[in-house]
């Protein structure tokens, strides 16, 4: 602790003293560069509703020229409103002053059409910048800050400012990345390159920005871009980190990525070890303890370099991009994502295990390869290491990692450039090598006191981060956090015991449990003194994001994840509910989740599993991916009434808003009621007492038993009794409450339509369930009109189920298609159009049918009995074996004009 007080000391004087020298240069001030190219275009002025903070950019120029190491800028800025006033009270501009020097060309005020020259007063102060404090990271960068006085509404503020040198460390190659357009529209953007002859730099243009133009000076060539454009882009939130709709271009004079894996090389060469420094005694203690085997060696020295060598960088200078020596490292204990690659890198190189170090872009992981070739297209360093043939990527950075060395979670960085490779970009494996399981079981006790299990398991990478939070927050505010999540939903909340936290660091596994105790459990509906619980699947709520149906960018996921998440409500001692499960899936192209809801006698348990097989949702996926979640209450609200006594009634709410299952429509019970006697007096009254009018049996009875095919089509009649019957009293609850106000919370449907075609569906049901019934009945009586009845059902009902059907999947369409599609949702249709075709045409057709069903309503007796089989009864006729010779004649005979038989009247022949 002492050393380290020491080492931050001395660190706070170099950073004193170097900025009190830097002080005492005074900051020049001087013309504008004559190598300067004049602006040929007028700027436009941007539609103000456009502008978000009262000021807008008339003119933003920038102009870089290669040999003279000068980035020229300048800006002017129309204040149109007070909002703009106090947003541009200041000046700055941010520097490095190791490789930079500052100069200042114009600071002016236009007014009124007049000029207020403000440079010749104005004093700035330089401070300390240090854009990356928040990484860790301190780059020494400075400001020059200058604040405003007596700015006033349509004032103008013209700034033009130089910086001089560039880096050493990228070895006098030039790279840069312009944005030629914001998310606030811009009057004119200037942008100029002026590049020597001799020096060769690429240019390329993206999302819609115009190409490159040239002039030529003679021993340089501008190249340049003059635009005006009043459109907007608007801003999305949840977008991936790589994605941008702006325009912009590249140059660079890197050629190809060889070219920057070779500067890799050149600038950061993995060193031998010093023999006598204490990095070689420590490595050789490490290879000791490791006896000798590579893989026990790798997981030992990453296991040092992640944990004990902290991550804190001192970038000033070249050492931006170069890593300091790893004797160095190794002495202080710190370090930036280079200096703890290149110190795990010389450690295994030390003995004889190869490795390499790498370039990689932690947020930019799509598209890398499209981008010209650039040290700027990498913001980070890990260690590809390679033992008997095995290519594994590490990232030193990450801390607290457990399980197999050979399965530690590497982040998808997407593409990177390996010094063990050829000099190409190379892909990292998207891998997910962890998931998270949480448990939460609600016991209800009674009297509204309940107490709450919860436990949850990590595994891989997600157990390295919940490592990683347990080392470094304090227990009791974490207890306090998990406290006040729950606190959310069950406010009268309070904890039994402390968390407890388990950690199996070999196999990478955190386990979490806690406890709590809930008193005044429930929360009374509204208008009713009812009361009811809520169990929210927020755990997975909150890992999707909520997006606009119009949206156009990609949407980011926080990838990888894989979770499953269970919620369970448990009445002790209580058995109240029946069976049911209900199930929803989906598989995507970026994500798959489910949901699962399981009532048991004693319990209810609600399922989700949710992960990420991509770490973004594409353009062409966003509007399933909408559909999929946009009822997000009824995917996540579930709640369930509670009785008197404080236990979970089966009352299951509907769409968010909770109604007792046991609630009666009496109106359609009454309708069912009345409905029924209606049907069976019709057909004891009118219809039984019929005769045959369009299939009519044959006068006399071949068949006194039922058989053949009748037999299946009396087995197919009682499964399809005994299903109609389930469906109508149970599955569909035509006669619950529930059902009914649903149309209430339904969101884009009618709710006197929805009320409509409840009411056709159960007219519908009775008449097919009754015509299903005394169809049965009819053919076990072998009634007359048994077939021209079955045949008028089965017809009745295809025409019914597809008018039904096409009217429910319209009316819920929104719902339908994000559950199962209209070909799931038609499966009922067709079964019952395949029913009619097949039995619908077998009663209509068959001779077996029309030869066993001919008694009448009076059982009339004088039917006479055929004395022969009937010939055209294909269900039993089976060819007699004859010679050809004799078949010739038969069939002479059969076919004289004198022979010609009745078919109905064959004993006639």
């Amino acid at each position: 602790m002492k050393r380290f007080s020491h080492l931050l000391l001395a660190f706070v004087l170099v950073l004193a003293a170097f900025s009190w020298s830097f002080s005492q240069t005074p900051i020049q001030k001087t013309a504008s560069p004559t190598w300067l190219r004049p602006i040929t275009k007028k700027a436009i002025k941007p539609n103000l509703d456009d502008i978000s903070d009262g000021y807008y950019y008339e003119l933003i120029e920038n102009q870089i020229n290669l040999a003279a190491q000068t980035k020229y800028y300048r800006d002017i800025k129309v204040l149109f409103d007070q909002s703009g006033i106090e947003n541009l009270g200041q000046v700055q501009v941010t520097f490095d002053p190791h490789f930079q020097k500052l100069q200042l060309h114009e600071l002016k005020i236009i007014r009124n059409g007049k000029n207020i020259d403000l440079l010749p007063q104005a004093k700035f102060n330089l401070l300390a910048s240090e854009t990356e404090l928040s990484r860790s990271i301190y780059n020494g960068s400075q400001m020059a800050h200058y604040v405003l006085e007596d700015l006033r509404k349509d004032d103008k503020i013209v700034f033009a400012y130089s910086i001089i040198g560039t880096n050493p460390v990228f070895e006098h190659k030039f790279f840069d990345t312009y944005y030629l357009q914001g998310y606030e529209p811009t009057g004119l953007v200037h942008l100029n390159y002026i590049v020597p002859n001799g020096r060769k730099l690429q240019f390329k243009s993206f999302n819609g920005a115009p190409e490159v133009q040239q002039q030529s000076l003679g021993n340089a060539t501008n190249f340049f871009w003059e635009l005006t454009e009043n459109k907007t882009v608007q801003f999305e939130n949840y977008s991936p980190a790589w994605y941008s709709p702006l325009k912009y271009i590249q140059c660079s004079e890197f050629n190809t990525w060889q070219d920057v894996d070779q500067w890799n090389r050149r600038i950061n060469p993995i060193p031998q070890i010093v023999p006598s420094s204490t990095l070689q005694t420590f490595v050789n203690q490490l290879w000791k303890e490791s006896n000798g085997q590579p893989y026990n060696y790798l997981k030992k020295a990453c296991d040092f370099v992640q944990n004990e060598i902290r991550y804190m960088g001192i970038e000033m200078g070249e050492y931006s991009h170069r890593a300091n020596v790893p004797e160095k490292v190794f002495s202080q204990r710190y370090g930036d994502c280079k200096d703890k690659s290149m110190l795990l890198a010389t450690i295994l190189k030390n003995k004889n295990i190869d490795a390499g170090l790498v370039l990689a872009n932690t947020y930019k992981d799509r598209g890398l390869q499209e981008e010209l070739p650039s040290p700027y297209a990498f913001n980070h360093m890990v260690v590809e290491v390679n033992i008997g043939g095995r290519y594994q990527y590490i990232d030193p950075t990450i801390t607290n990692q457990g399980g197999d060395i050979k399965n530690r979670y590497f982040p998808a960085y997407g593409k990177v450039l390996s010094t063990l490779g050829n000099g190409k970009l190379a892909d990292v494996p998207q891998h997910i090598v962890g998931n998270i399981k949480v448990k939460e079981t609600l016991t209800l006790e009674g009297k509204f006191e309940a107490t709450l299990d919860v436990k949850t398991v990590y595994f891989g990478n997600e157990a390295d981060n919940m490592r990683t939070y347990f080392q470094g927050s304090a227990k009791n505010d974490i207890q306090k956090q998990y406290l006040e999540y729950y606190a959310k939903t069950y406010p009268k909340i309070n904890k039994i015991g402390h968390i407890q936290f388990k950690d199996d660091i070999e196999n990478n596994r955190v386990e979490i449990t806690e406890k709590y105790k809930i008193k005044n459990i429930g929360k009374a509906e509204n208008g009713s003194s009812k009361k009811y619980i809520s169990l929210l699947g927020t755990n997975i709520n909150d890992k999707l994001p909520e997006i606009m149906e119009d949206r156009i960018a990609p949407l980011g996921l926080p990838f990888p994840m894989d979770i499953e998440y269970e919620i369970g409500v448990v009445n002790k001692g209580k058995n109240t509910f029946g069976s049911h499960k209900d199930n929803s899936y989906f598989d995507r192209n970026a994500y798959v989740f489910g949901k699962t809801l399981e009532i048991k006698p004693d319990s209810i348990k609600i399922a989700y599993t949710l992960g990420f097989h991509e770490p973004y949702v594409e353009q062409k996926d966003l509007q399933q991916y909408y559909t999929d979640f946009a009822d997000r209450e009824n995917i996540f609200f579930n709640g369930f009434y509670l009785d008197a006594d404080g236990y979970v009634t089966d009352g299951i709410t509907n769409l968010g808003k909770p109604t007792s299952a046991k609630e009666i429509n009496w109106f359609t019970l009454i309708l069912f009621i009345v409905l029924v006697p209606v049907i069976i007096w019709y057909i004891v009254k009118k219809y039984n007492k019929s005769k045959p009018f369009f299939i009519k049996p044959y006068d006399e009875i071949y068949h006194d038993q039922i058989g053949g095919w009748m037999i299946v089509l009396l087995i197919v009649l009682f499964i399809n009794i005994l299903t109609l019957s389930g469906i109508f009293f149970f599955q569909q609850s035509f006669f619950n409450l529930n059902t009914w106000q649903a149309a209430d919370q339904l969101e884009g449907v009618s709710p006197i339509l929805y009320k409509i075609l409840l009411l056709s569906e159960i007219i519908g049901n009775v008449l097919i369930l009754a015509g299903l019934i005394y169809s049965c009945i009819l053919l076990i009586k072998k009634r007359d009109i048994f077939a021209q009845t079955f045949f008028m059902v089965a017809l009745f009902m295809a025409i019914f189920c597809t008018i039904d059907g096409i009217a429910s999947y319209f009316m819920f369409k929104s719902y339908l298609d994000k559950i199962d599609g209209p070909l799931v949702h038609y499966k009922d249709t067709i079964k019952a159009i395949f029913f009619f075709c097949i039995w619908g045409s077998y009663v209509y057709n068959s001779d077996r049918i029309k030869g066993t069903c001919l008694r009448t309503y009076q059982n009339d007796d004088s039917i006479q009995r055929a004395a022969t089989t009937h010939p055209f009864d294909q269900d039993f006729l089976k060819p007699y074996p004859i010679s050809k010779q004799n078949s010739d004649d038969t069939a002479a005979e059969f076919n004289s004009p004198d022979n010609k038989i009745d078919p109905a009247h064959p004993e006639d022949h």
